[in-house]
This record gives C-alpha cells, sequence and structure tokens, in this order.
C-alpha cells in the first residue's frame, strides 16, 4: 500500500533554490512518480538558519494557506489539516560534495520503472526517501504531517509495521544504532510504554549508560516524525503569536527578527515526559541540537524564553511515541570526505530492496572501449572517452572527460566537463583528491564557474594549522610549497580559531587580464613553487568554499546534469541501435519527451539512420522516432494506431521503397518540422503514424526476402475452361503465435505448433482458377455462410492498383496474381495484351470459405495459399507446401497488411507440425513434422472443440500494438517471446510423447502468453465461458491473435462436443456462440485438375 499524499513540501535556503527545487519536483509529478493531484510546494526559509523547528512550522504555514485556498476560505483555517495527508522535506544545509545538496546527491542506481508507465532518469537520495515515505514508514497512519530531513541515507528494508488505530499524537521513527555511531547524534530516551521521556543530543559517556537498551543499542534520532492532525493544529496555532510568529514569512514580512528553532530540541522536547518546565523554558535542554551557545544579549535571551514558553504552554501534554525500524539504518552525510565516497562506492541503500531500483557501480554513463573502471568505483552519469583510468575507491559524478586520464585511487571528481581534459591529461592527480566544479552566481545574474580541490582526509571545518591538512598535507608544507601566505587566504581579521579550509579564499574566480581556470586550481594541489602561477593566483578574485556553496546556480547544476544525462542517453541510444541489441529505450524517449530534450534525440535517431545500410536497424528507428513523437502526446490526444498515407509524406515513402534510407529518413525529418513546431498534440500522433508507416515500409521488404525461397517446377497447361481446385483445412494454434510476426520472427526467432483441422468434417477453405479466352481477369469471391458472391472483372492494368490495398474487393486476389507473375504491375503494356501474349487469354479466379471473417483460424493467410496453387498451376507450374508459405509471406507483404507465417503452416501442411523461423534475414522458414500415432489421434479428435465466440477479431490494432512493443524492447515483451519459442517446443514434445494434458497445459499458458502479448485481447464473454469450462479441459485458447473469433477447447473426456455444449447452455452464453466438431486433417491442401 502506498500513501496518497495531499501535498508535498520542500523546505530550502533561498528562493533561488526554490525554484530549481519546485522543477525538479514538478519534473517528478509529470513522470509519474509523485501523482498528479499531489499538491507540490517549495518553500524558502524565512531567513537563513532559521533551524529544522522554524522550517518546519513556515512550510506548515504556507501548505495550510494553500489547502484553505484549495477549501475556498479567505483566511488559514487549520480543518484543512483533518483530513490531509502532508510530508515535509527538509533541504538543510548546504554539502560540499553536491551543490545541489544532500537530497539531489545522484546515487549508482537506476530507477527502472513498469516500462508502460515508466520513465528513465538520475536516481537521487530525494527520491530514495520519497519511495521509504510513501511505501514503507507511512501507510496505515491516520492524516496527518510528517517530517523527514534529507540530510541521511535511511535504510528500511521492510514496510513498518505499527498500530495506528486512535492514535492522537507525535510519532517519532528512531533506529536502533549502537553507541560509538550515537555519540555524535541525537538519541531519545524511550521508556518501556515507547514514550520518549527525553531527547539528547551527543550524550557524554555517562549519559549514554541511561539511553541504551537492553539489546546494547539505542534509540537514535532518525530524521523522520510524524505529527497527527490535532498535533499539527496545535504547533500551527503559534504562527500568529510573538515572537514565534518570527518563524514564518508572516512574522519576517512584520519585520520581526527571524528566531531560531529546532524541531527536535525544541519543539518535540517540550513534549518529553522527564523534561521540566524550567529546564526547558531557560535554555538549559533546548536549542538547535540541544546545545548552541546562548544569545548573546538580553534582548535575545528573553525572546527566546518566551518562544520556549509559548511553545510549552501550546504543545505541553501532546504523547511522542517512539517507533523503531526494524533491521532499519542511518548514516548521515557528513562533510567528511572519505564518508562520502564510501556512501557512493558501498552505498548502504543497496540492502534496501526498493522496487525496480537496481544498483551497478557504472550507473547511466558512456564509457567507451579503451577505457577502465576498477572494481571498488563507482561511475555516475559521465562520459569517459579515450583512455581513461578509474581506480579503486574512486567516484565519478556528472563528468565528461576525454583520455588519456588516470584518476588515483580514492579520489572524487563531480561535474567537470570536457573542456577541462586537456589540463588533466598533464597534470598527474593524487590519489585522496577532491575536484569539482560549481556553477554560480555572482553580482545577481553574473554565472561563473568555479573550480576547487581539497583532500578526503582535510577537515572542512578544523583549524587552519596545527594536525589538521589541506590537500592531505600540513597547512605549513602547503604555505613552504606554494608561496602562498597566510593572510592570502583569510586576511588580517580573521581569528585564528575560526581559520579553516571552509572558510579559506583558495579557488580563483576570474583575473583582471588573464583567464583562469581549473589549471589554477590543480597547481594548489601539486608543484613546486611556480612563482607566475602564485602572481596570477593572488592577483585573482578568489572565494573560499564556504562562498561558493552560498553563491551556487541550483538551475544551472541541475541543467548541466541532464545535458549530460541525455548525452549518455543519446550514446546509448546509437550503441543499442547499431549493435542491433536489445535494451528497452522508451523510458528515455517518454523522459526526453517530458524535459525538452526530444529534439537531440530525434536528430541522433535520424544520424543512426546515416550509419547503417541495415533495413532492420533503419525500421527499428523508424519506430524509436515515432515513439519520441508519441511520447509528446503524453497518451492525451488519440491512439498511436490509425492511417499514415497523408500525401505530404508520400516523397519521403517513395525514396524508402527505393532503398535509399538515408535520404528517405533525411526527407522524413524535413517533414518533420512542420508537424513538430505546432502545438497540437493530433499532428504529432499523426506524425508518429507516419513514422510507422515508414517502418512498414522497411519491414516490408525484409520479408520479401522470403521471395527467394519460392521455386516452381514446369507442369502440364491443363486446357482452356479446365478447372484447378484446391481445398485446405482451418488451423489452431496451441502454442508459439506471435513469435512469427515480423519483426519478432526475424529479430529474435520463432517457434509455433499448430494443428490443421476440418471443420464439422470437412475443409472450408478453397479456390479454384481456369483459363478464358477473352484477355481478362474474372475474379470471384464466394461466401457459402450466406451464399453471396462478388463478382470483378479487370481489363484494364488500373484495375489491378488496389492490390496494396487489405480492403479494397479482391485485393487478396490481385496480390496473388502479381506474386504469381500472371502479369507485371507496373507496365507500359496493357493488361490485355500482358494476359495474350504470355498466357494465350485471360484467367477466371474463384475463391470461397465457411468461416466467418476474423475467425482468428487463419483463413486469409491458407485461401492466399490455395490461389497460389491454383495459378500456379492453371500456368503450368507446380510449388510444394514450403515455396506456397513463402509466397503466401511475399504476398500478404504485396498486400501491406503485415502476418506471419503460422497460418499457412498450419493450413497447407497436414496433421500436427512445429514451424519455426530463425532471427536473420532472408526470412526463411522450416516446417517439422511431428508423428502421432493413430490411438492419440483418435483421442485427440474425440476431445477436440472448436466454440466461435460470436466476437469478431480486430487483429489489425492487436498486431500494431504487439509491434510497436516489440521494437520498443518492452522487457516483459522480450521474456514474454522467449517464453512462447519455448512453450511451442513444449508442446510439439507433448504431442510426440502423446501427452494430451501437458497439450493443454501448454494450451492454457499460451493464452496466458497471447494476454501477456496484446492486453485486452480476452472480451468478458470469453472469460466467461473459459472460467465455466476450466474444470473440465485440459486446456483452451482463443485461435489467432485473440478478441474473438473460434476458441478451442481440449476436453479431459471423449465426447467433447456435448460436453461443452451442455456447460455453455448451462452458463447462459450469448445466441452468437455456436460449437463446431474438430478433427485433426491428415492431408493438408489438396489440388486437383477436373477433367
Amino acid at each position: 500500500m502506498k500513501r496518497s499524499w495531499t501535498a508535498i513540501v520542500l523546505t530550502c535556503q533561498n528562493i533561488d533554490s526554490a525554484h530549481a527545487y519546485q522543477d525538479e519536483l514538478t519534473l517528478r509529478q509529470r513522470k509519474g512518480l509523485i501523482p498528479a493531484d499531489t499538491l507540490l510546494l517549495t518553500v524558502e526559509d524565512p531567513k537563513a538558519h532559521v533551524g529544522s523547528g522554524g522550517a518546519t512550522l513556515n512550510a506548515l504555514l504556507i501548505v495550510a494557506e494553500h489547502l484553505s485556498a484549495r477549501s475556498h476560505f479567505t483566511v488559514v483555517n487549520s480543518d484543512v489539516l483533518s483530513d490531509a495527508d502532508v510530508l515535509i522535506m527538509h533541504m538543510g544545509r548546504d554539502f560540499p560534495y553536491n551543490p545541489c545538496g544532500k537530497a539531489f546527491t545522484t546515487l549508482p542506481a537506476t530507477l527502472t520503472a513498469d516500462t508502460a508507465v515508466g520513465y528513465d532518469g538520475l536516481f537521487c537520495n530525494l527520491d530514495s526517501l520519497l519511495d521509504t515515505m510513501t511505501r514503507k514508514i507511512s501507510p496505515g497512519s491516520p492524516p496527518g504531517v510528517w517530517v523527514c530531513s534529507t540530510d541521511m541515507l535511511l535504510t528500511v528494508p521492510n514496510i513498518l509495521e505499527m498500530d495506528w488505530t486512535d492514535f492522537d499524537g507525535v510519532c517519532a521513527i528512531t533506529v536502533a544504532a549502537d553507541v560509538t555511531y550515537a555519540r555524535n547524534h541525537g538519541v531519545y530516551k524511550v521508556n518501556t510504554e515507547g514514550t520518549v521521556e527525553d531527547i539528547v543530543y551527543k550524550p557524554s559517556n555517562v549519559g549514554m549508560q541511561e539511553l541504551v537498551t537492553a539489546e546494547g543499542t539505542v534509540h537514535l534520532v532518525a530524521g523522520v516524525v510524524f505529527l497527527s492532525s490535532s498535533a499539527a493544529e496545535r504547533l500551527l496555532t503559534v504562527h500568529v503569536t510573538p515572537p514565534l510568529d518570527a518563524c514564518t514569512y508572516l512574522g519576517l514580512d512584520s519585520g520581526a527578527e527571524p528566531i531560531k528553532l529546532s524541531l527536535f530540541f525544541d519543539i518535540l522536547l517540550c513534549m518529553a515526559t522527564l523534561v521540566t518546565e524550567e529546564a526547558f523554558v531557560s535554555g538549559d535542554r533546548s536549542g538547535q541540537y540541544g546545545g548552541t551557545p546562548r544569545p548573546r544579549n538580553e534582548r535575545d535571551v528573553m525572546t527566546m524564553r518566551n518562544a520556549r514558553a509559548l511553545l510549552w504552554k501550546t504543545l505541553r501534554g501532546i504523547n511522542v511515541k517512539a517507533v523503531c525500524i526494524p533491521n532499519g539504518r542511518h548514516d548521515y552525510m557528513t562533510e567528511n570526505a572519505s564518508v562520502h565516497l564510501q556512501h557512493l562506492v558501498k552505498c548502504p541503500l543497496q540492502t534496501d530492496p526498493i522496487c525496480n531500483l537496481t544498483w551497478a557501480p557504472i550507473t547511466h554513463s558512456a564509457i567507451q572501449d579503451g577505457c577502465t573502471v576498477e572494481d571498488g568505483s563507482v561511475v555516475v552519469n559521465s562520459v569517459l572517452e579515450g583512455k581513461v583510468h578509474v581506480s579503486s575507491g574512486s567516484a565519478i559524478s556528472h563528468c565528461h572527460l576525454k583520455g588519456p586520464i588516470c584518476i588515483p585511487e580514492g579520489c572524487y571528481l563531480h561535474a567537470l566537463g570536457e573542456e577541462v581534459s586537456q589540463v588533466l591529461r598533464a597534470a598527474e592527480l593524487v590519489p585522496h583528491t577532491v575536484l569539482q566544479c560549481f556553477h554560480v552566481k555572482l553580482f545577481g545574474t553574473n554565472t561563473a564557474t568555479v573550480y576547487t580541490v581539497f583532500g578526503t582526509k582535510d577537515g572542512l571545518q578544523a583549524t587552519a594549522g596545527e594536525d589538521n591538512t589541506f590537500c592531505n598535507e600540513s597547512w605549513d608544507v602547503f604555505f613552504q610549497r606554494t608561496g602562498i601566505l597566510h593572510g592570502d587566504l583569510w586576511g588580517p581579521h580573521m581569528p585564528a580559531d575560526e581559520c579553516c579550509l571552509m572558510n579559506a579564499k583558495l579557488f580563483p574566480v576570474f583575473h583582471p587580464t588573464e583567464p583562469v581556470g581549473i589549471a589554477e586550481v590543480l597547481w594548489l594541489l601539486h608543484n613546486s613553487k611556480g612563482v607566475s602561477l602564485l602572481e596570477r593566483w593572488r592577483g585573482s578574485w578568489r572565494v573560499s568554499l564556504q562562498e561558493v556553496l552560498s553563491c551556487v546556480d541550483h538551475s544551472a547544476e541541475f541543467k548541466w546534469r541532464r545535458d549530460l544525462f541525455y548525452s549518455v542517453g543519446q550514446h546509448h541510444v546509437r550503441k543499442v541501435l547499431l549493435s542491433g541489441r536489445g535494451g528497452c529505450l522508451l523510458p528515455f524517449f517518454k523522459s526526453a519527451a517530458v524535459e525538452g530534450y526530444h529534439r537531440q534525440v530525434l536528430v541522433t535517431l535520424d544520424q543512426v539512420v546515416t550509419r547503417t545500410a541495415t533495413p532492420g536497424v533503419t525500421a527499428r528507428t523508424l519506430a524509436c522516432i515515432a515513439d519520441v513523437l508519441g511520447s509528446l502526446v503524453g497518451g492525451q490526444w488519440g491512439l498511436r494506431s490509425g492511417p499514415a498515407a497523408n500525401k505530404k509524406w508520400q516523397p519521403a515513402y517513395q525514396l524508402l521503397e527505393a532503398g535509399e534510407y538515408a535520404a528517405g529518413v533525411q526527407a522524413l525529418a524535413l517533414e518533420r518540422e512542420f508537424w513538430l513546431d505546432s502545438s497540437r498534440p493530433d499532428l504529432l500522433i499523426r506524425a508518429a503514424r507516419h513514422y510507422e508507416g515508414a517502418e512498414q515500409i522497411l519491414r516490408r521488404q525484409i520479408v520479401m526476402t522470403a521471395k527467394q525461397f519460392i521455386h516452381t517446377q514446369h507442369s502440364p497447361v491443363p486446357s482452356m475452361g479446365q478447372w484447378v481446385v484446391a481445398e485446405c483445412p482451418a488451423r489452431i494454434d496451441l502454442s508459439g503465435g506471435w513469435s512469427d510476426t515480423p519483426p519478432i520472427t526475424y529479430e529474435h526467432g520463432g517457434s509455433v505448433t499448430n494443428v490443421a483441422l476440418l471443420i464439422d468434417g470437412k475443409k472450408p477453405i478453397g479456390a479454384k482458377a481456369r483459363r478464358i479466352q477473352e484477355p481478362e481477369l474474372v475474379l470471384v469471391i464466394d461466401s457459402n455462410l450466406d451464399n453471396s458472391s462478388v463478382r470483378l472483372t479487370c481489363t484494364e492494368l488500373s484495375d489491378m492498383e488496389t492490390y496494396c490495398q487489405p480492403h479494397a474487393p479482391g485485393a487478396l486476389l490481385k496480390a496473388c496474381v502479381v506474386c504469381a507473375d500472371l502479369v507485371t504491375l507496373p507496365s507500359l503494356t496493357s493488361l490485355r495484351e500482358q494476359l495474350q501474349t504470355r498466357h494465350g487469354g485471360g484467367f477466371e479466379l474463384h475463391t470461397w470459405s465457411d468461416i466467418p471473417h476474423g475467425s482468428g483460424l487463419g483463413t486469409s493467410s491458407i485461401l492466399a495459399g490455395a490461389i497460389l496453387a491454383v495459378l500456379y498451376k492453371v500456368t503450368g507450374r507446380e510449388a510444394d507446401n514450403l515455396s506456397l508459405m513463402h509466397g503466401v509471406l511475399y504476398v500478404e507483404q504485396l498486400l501491406t497488411s503485415g502476418g506471419g507465417w503460422q497460418d499457412q503452416v498450419g493450413g497447407l501442411d497436414p496433421a500436427v507440425k512445429i514451424g519455426r523461423c530463425r532471427p536473420q534475414i532472408p526470412v526463411k522458414v522450416e516446417v517439422e513434422h511431428i508423428t502421432v500415432s493413430d490411438e492419440v489421434l483418435q483421442a485427440l479428435n474425440s476431445r477436440l472443440v472448436l466454440v466461435y465466440t460470436g466476437k469478431t477479431r480486430l487483429a489489425r490494432n492487436l498486431l500494431q500494438d504487439v509491434v510497436r512493443n516489440w521494437y520498443a524492447r518492452l522487457p516483459e515483451v522480450v521474456a514474454n517471446c522467449d517464453d512462447l519459442v519455448t512453450n511451442a517446443e513444449e508442446c510439439a514434445k507433448a504431442f510426440r510423447e502423446g501427452d494430451l494434458g501437458a497439450v493443454g497445459d501448454c494450451m492454457d499458458r499460451y493464452w496466458e502468453q497471447k494476454k501477456k502479448m496484446a492486453p485486452g485481447c480476452e472480451p468478458v464473454a470469453v472469460r466467461k465461458m473459459m472460467t465455466a469450462l476450466k474444470p473440465h479441459v485440459y486446456g483452451q485458447v482463443l485461435a489467432g491473435a485473440g478478441g474473438g473469433g473460434f476458441m478451442c477447447v481440449l476436453t479431459r473426456d471423449p465426447g467433447g462436443l456435448q460436453l461443452v455444449r451442455n456447460i455453455l447452455q448451462a452458463a447462459g452464453v450469448g445466441e452468437d456462440v455456436s460449437i463446431h466438431t474438430a478433427e485433426v486433417d491428415t492431408t493438408g491442401i489438396t489440388v486437383t485438375t477436373l477433367e
């Protein structure tokens, strides 16, 4: 169960960062990671360093204002909190290892959500905490306000179980921590009933003993607190009362001086049962982190006493219950660089089973050949080109490096661009170095990049001198090596005990006459005295790390990450497509559409085609472009499937038809611009359809390679007027269907087990042809179902041009005429002249079928095989069944209806067989006939039943969806294709062994696989029938693609026909349902010349 948040509030230090963080939250919402109806707010603190308590009160006020406005109140009404679920997340202090803060520190993991709705993206600590709060900690809690810090990595292995019945108060989430770790953090004192009695920050050795549990651990303050709606309402009441109003923006706007409050050591502490009023109000037991120096003047002393007195009066008596996370873990993100490296290289969250999360040392990075990344190192969202070597224990984050460069052990490189590579190649890094680039705003709107360097062993806040270091060497050695003076870094007025690395003006920003950059920073790292560099360094305007962090341009930092993310993604797209490998690209395309990087991705896809002459790669690339265009719409308008014959796209189509792929794709791209520039989603969908139309051209060309496997032999030409008749059984697919569908069949490989069937005792599909004197084509389409007939006479070549329009009258017959080379299209020679010259007259062709349209029994493909057989025979040629099967593949490409090969395999060859196609071009089908004993055949015949469901199957749209999902390489579709092939082989094995029970099991598995392949292919009426039949059958499956048509049932007992009829009648199925006998046909197609 997941918590559905009414509002998520992110607190931060200033308005500039608030805008950037709001954009990040909004992107997550647009990607579906946050529900669409959740109110998202980023709230800047009223003034810097108001503390977690002040930030919480300010955030609570602002969210209450928004919810009040939503409810049409004109003033703040705390009642809006009574049924709200609010999450407040505190960004906290600046973080020296990530300019976007601890919350947005990128972790070496990939969040691959369900690809049907999922998006690609970097995984940050904020995402981890949001997932933890939503899925593991908050479910089950009553309405109220959850508050969560973002300065820690919080591991919660399982959903937190707690009895929330009648809960009213505050819940403090804790982690069982060892004493050593707890010495630097806050600890709860909890009684046997789970009530918090005290909160202690950095307990002394003596004080720690009172906090240790029987298990030898302590209840660590984990940074997560829940306030019930009543507790939150009580806290909210203080926002109008001085001096606590100074914690909010209202107080600031009223001229009050902000005061600093701690969430834990001011707000929660006054609720702890053992804390006395005097100790709390006096400040002896309160204040930020429970031990801040007292205010410097009497006025401040009185202000804080009054503030704490008001908190005591308002909140005292609220019960605080401690709940410990079983096997939980809390890892504080410190300023210690070595600890930060460990958090990346051996991230403790890897033990947290977050859904769809993959941890890897190389995450969303492009590592070219020649680069090496040693075990025990991490590369995140980076591009490494040339010979870049990353040594063990190092972490590379958001960098683009061109070698040869060696990154020594234990280094941390962050946000270094390609432009620094030349300097890095010339300068050797030393082990345990932190080298970073920051995007900063100076003097308001001016932006600049600042490079910083120090050592992983340096203490950022440690006093300069003594035993402390810079770049892992003592300050004295650093001063002697570089010639830099103490005054250069801190000036003459900084007290010696306040001088530290954090406030040392070490890092050049600009020089009046010369450019400065990373070279001037690397000079700090090594090399002996260099007068020229020292003078340039000294003459530069320099800033400290503290100043850098306070001036970060958060929007620029996030843009740098995204630019690099999509650069890496484009590398990956090229690699996947050009190599012909698998790999689902759809989440990346959807993210590009959401984040505005679709044009760059489209250009990359266009370029892929210029680098390959392979029609298979070109076809998939065109399908990818269609996915990008479809992603821009986001499912808001229309269906992806639809017509694709707009004349504006025809010039590009003609180039593709001619095999000029690069020129064709360029023409498509030019036309795309006219559709892409529009904000109308309907045009984007139509453009996507035309790209899929372009893909179909390439797919047809590939399948047409099957024509080389059509072989004919000469035979006597029948006399004028003598009929040649072909009759065929239907087929039922029992396992493996969809794996025969292009492009799956030639990219993945396919296997289908099916059976030729007589329906109600006869072959239901047939064709006949004869020569006639008149040089014309007479095409007759008979239907034995309603005794109707359609007669077409073709006397001109223009009468034949509709052979490529599947729904045109006689299109299938015309396509077969073209495939069989009776006439040539296009041609300067008329139809009559061609017929007279080649054949001495014309032809009359009749077709018929006793099976309803959309039956799923392979009628049209089998009929095409019958037509080809009689056309070959009537023109003095003969073709074996395998040639006819490949001929049907060719016909269906001429017809532009697509389709696979299993229908003709099932209906042209007799009995039980398994057809196979290897993953290769040209497309070639192979058939293995399965020997089944007479006894098994008899048992099968007595148990096979066909049920016409009365539902017409709509295979066309199903086919388009399946092909689209295959090109996208959705993982579930790829896995299902593997299962289809495996199941087909298992079904063939079951037939060889005469095990009808196992055949039925394969049928049932096959039906589940079909539903995965084409969701929505099981009508409600069919589900009702299958449920009624299930106890009485070995297996059952809808024929073909599903969605309607015929259902094949294999009953457990003989006499299946009557059994099925009785069961369905009892189930009250519709009047359109009919039941038919099914018998294995043992002869396949028969071709007879009548006397």
